[in-house]
């Protein structure tokens, strides 16, 4: 007689005509489609903006940003075909269910992130390390608080979506949370490790497959991996954790959106002081995220979340594959 599982609560069925599709291979279905679909996009995007706007700001753009934006933008219309075989049938199997206590996760995860980003800034300006950039206008200060705040909210919203909601949720259903989180974590670093190469003499139909190798390339390079890369995964599990143990995107999405104000903010807001170099493991670079003690601030904040947050209901849990 087979076995019959019970459904846990708001966990999609993802059965197709009886079966379980694999996560893992459905994953990297999807990460094929992105990153081959994405290069391959790029250099026509690039040659269809110098045909219609020669002289726009766009036109002006380096290639690799072509790459970096074809690539979420393929990414993005990949989640209809994900929804279409099971990935997302609905807000609340992601995690973006409405409930009682989502306003107040959102609203605490903010301040968290805004919060321990901000010291890492605090501490490199009043060690000397910083300066804070007083030469702007109001008005520009204002423009950028704007043009940050609306980055933070749709850039947290479509990644924790795309990361937490579907990727870890669908590897969650069928591996434990260790392994769940550890793989969407790393993919999560490697999709923000780009470096910034130089633009290519021509642009060709393969040209965007090339630019993303050498965007790649830091991963291949230790001095550039640590710890930028250890800081982006470590970013990555905070938020998967905070997504295990709320059941929803909430608290994540606040973190994610917290934080990224302040990489899109510390270069403008500060300026590097003189003879700070010799310690710029320590405090980073203009990009926050690759200095040691960003590191350690967000290992403090991962403690205070783990000892704050409580469990609550909804938890996507492993589903047994069937016997």
């Amino acid at each position: 007689m087979p076995r019959s599982h019970p459904v846990q609560p708001n966990v999609p069925d993802l059965t197709v005509h009886g079966r379980v599709p694999d996560p893992v291979r459905l994953l990297l279905a999807y990460l094929a489609l992105v990153f081959v679909g994405g290069a391959l996009l790029a250099p026509w995007a690039w040659t269809l903006v110098q045909e219609l706007a020669p002289g726009s700001a766009l036109a002006h753009q380096p290639f690799r940003r072509y790459v970096d934006r074809c690539l979420l933008g393929v990414a993005l219309l990949g989640l209809w075909p994900m929804a279409r075989i099971g990935w997302f049938p609905g807000w609340r199997s992601v995690g973006l269910g409405w409930h009682p206590g989502a306003r107040g996760q959102l609203l605490r995860g903010w301040a968290g992130g805004m919060l321990s980003l901000a010291a890492v800034a605090g501490a490199a300006i009043g060690f000397g390390a910083r300066g804070w950039n007083s030469n702007h206008p109001l008005s520009l200060y204002l423009l950028h608080v704007a043009r940050a705040l609306g980055a933070a909210i749709a850039v947290s919203f479509m990644e924790e979506l795309l990361f937490r909601g579907m990727i870890l949720g669908a590897l969650r259903r069928r591996y434990s949370f260790g392994l769940s989180a550890l793989a969407s974590s790393v993919l999560f670093a490697v999709i923000h490790f780009f470096r910034r190469p130089d633009p290519p003499d021509s642009v060709g139909p393969w040209t965007g497959i090339g630019m993303l190798a050498k965007m790649l390339s830091g991963l291949a390079d230790p001095a550039w991996l640590l710890p930028g890369f250890l800081t982006l995964g470590w970013i990555g599990w905070i938020l998967a954790w905070c997504r295990e143990r709320t059941g929803s995107l909430w608290l994540p999405l606040g973190l994610h959106a917290g934080w990224i104000f302040w990489f899109k903010s510390y270069q403008f807001l500060t300026v590097p002081a003189l003879h700070s170099g010799s310690w710029a493991w320590w405090w980073g670079s203009t990009r926050l995220h690759d200095g040691w003690l960003t590191l350690l601030v967000l290992g403090l904040t991962a403690l205070v979340l783990m000892r704050g947050v409580e469990r609550t209901g909804g938890r996507v849990e492993p589903r047994p594959s069937p016997g």
